[in-house]
């Protein structure tokens, strides 16, 4: 793993250059200046100009230091806009939904496919600790099922963490769930019959595709943009024909796309909830990886009434395995109790205590301040990566947070064959078509970027790129 004191050194280099501090042509400050005035070692600096140079920011030169080698990234172009006519459907890519989901946790492939964090942080060795130490305590073992509301003590430390949200809950308030997806699952069970039309964002988490259609609802393809999030007037026309019950939304850094809805945006579409008495299903999952640190606020931060059903877990920021989440569920507080009771009666608690004490100590904040460092720089690589490899029609998102780069190929590309051709080489990728009921997306891939580059991660990169080509 990267030593993260070098990759903020290299990305606040990176910074100075492209604000101009450095222009292209100019001479760096040497190893030993650089190390005295950011007060680090010599090797930090050193392996910080190696991130630089791979990256192609800097060249260096023989006996003479680094150079600049340029002073802008070039873009990738943002995805072109899907023209839809929103209509209810069924959901119809089951089989290959599973199949991916089955192969997200293969060893033995270098995989993009997933929707998981990097597994290898130091975070992992925090909560097994907290998993010992609490096992040995022993005092919560013996409490029977615990109540359906969840542990108390974790309950009281998301309340305090709503408020950089700009959600003002008490604990009695939260209810804990089994991750985000079963938080989100309960939401739907407590709002929706079936038959019931649920607006998604369009390109859409296939997960959430698959939970709607399993529950009997149908859902309606709201358009999407790749940095602004769902379209405000493109669910007016919506309601206009259709009797829309329930809006489900990624608020910030959405799967696939990492699109954040702007705030004038979430009052404009709780205005349209209220108007039309609609219910919204938040999943806020991902909110804590803003790479610019701030967290953004949520729907929950302007709910006018209880009519949103916040949604969240620390599956996509620290322990997938832990599989502790929860929801503020607002109005809909005591049917959502209800159907927590009556699906599974309670969480197990050891993982709560566990999430609640790397919560309390301070832990959780330090390694979310470390992973948006990493995650960002992480990011520009597969940027960098996709520029080098894939064809000069690339089409990509620009992430400012979240796990995915989500990526629009010519018309001919049929990226579900694509993932067809990677597979066989041990390479996984998401196809477009698992994000829409509609058929779209067909031209359209979702990359996880989360885990450390390595030489063969960076091979399979390449690859993907030579069967896009290929293809072509």
């Amino acid at each position: 793993m990267e030593n993260l004191l070098y990759t903020k050194l290299a990305n606040s280099l990176i910074d100075q250059v492209q604000s101009g501090t450095y222009r292209v042509g100019e001479k760096m400050p040497s190893v030993r200046t650089l190390a005295k005035r950011s007060q680090v070692s010599i090797s930090t600096v050193n392996a910080a100009y190696a991130i630089l140079e791979e990256r192609g920011w800097v060249e260096a030169r023989h006996k003479s230091g680094y150079f600049v080698k340029r002073n802008k990234m070039p873009e990738i172009a943002k995805p072109t806009a899907v023209v839809m006519k929103p209509k209810p459907k069924a959901v119809t890519t089951t089989e290959l939904a599973l199949q991916v989901q089955r192969e997200a946790s293969s060893d033995l492939d270098q995989n993009f496919s997933c929707a998981i964090p990097d597994l290898d942080l130091p975070i992992n060795n925090v909560v097994q600790k907290a998993m010992t130490r609490q096992s040995r305590l022993g005092s919560h073992i013996n409490e029977g099922y615990g109540d359906t509301e969840g542990v108390y003590e974790l309950r009281q430390q998301i309340a305090r963490r709503a408020v950089d949200a700009n959600v003002h809950t008490s604990p009695d308030a939260i209810i804990t769930t089994q991750g985000a997806q079963n938080a989100i699952y309960l939401a739907l069970k407590a709002t929706a019959k079936p038959g019931d039309i649920v607006a998604v964002e369009s390109p859409c988490y296939f997960g959430l595709l698959q939970m709607i259609d399993a529950l009997g609802l149908k859902a309606i393809e709201i358009p999407a943009d790749t940095e602004t999030g769902i379209s405000v007037d493109a669910l007016k026309l919506a309601l206009n024909q259709w009797p829309i019950n329930i809006i489900l939304s990624i608020s910030s850094f959405s799967n696939p796309q990492s699109c954040s809805v702007p705030d004038e945006q979430k009052k404009a579409i709780l205005e349209l909830a209220v108007q039309h008495d609609m219910v919204i299903v938040e999943d806020d999952i991902y909110g804590e990886l803003n790479f610019s640190g701030r967290r953004p606020s949520t729907f929950k931060s302007y709910d006018p009434d209880g009519r949103v059903l916040l949604c969240s877990s620390v599956s996509k920021t620290m322990a997938p395995h832990l599989r502790v989440g929860w929801i503020i569920p607002g109005k809909f507080y005591d049917q959502v109790l209800h159907q927590k009771y009556a699906c599974y009666l309670s969480s197990p608690t050891l993982p709560q205590y566990v999430t609640a004490e790397v919560m309390s100590k301070g832990l959780y904040d330090r390694h979310l301040r470390q992973t948006r460092t990493l995650y960002q720089q992480r990011c520009a690589t597969m940027h960098d990566l996709a520029l080098r490899y894939f064809p000069e029609q690339t089409r990509a998102s620009s992430p400012q947070g979240g796990l995915f780069m989500w990526f629009e190929m010519p018309e001919q590309i049929n990226t579900t064959e694509l993932y067809y051709r990677c597979r066989e080489q041990h390479i996984r990728i998401a196809p477009g078509e698992l994000f829409s009921i509609s058929g779209f997306y067909r031209n359209c891939f979702r990359l996880n970027y989360a885990n450390n580059w390595s030489t063969p991660r960076e091979t399979a990169i390449k690859q993907i790129g030579h069967c896009i080509k290929e293809m072509l």
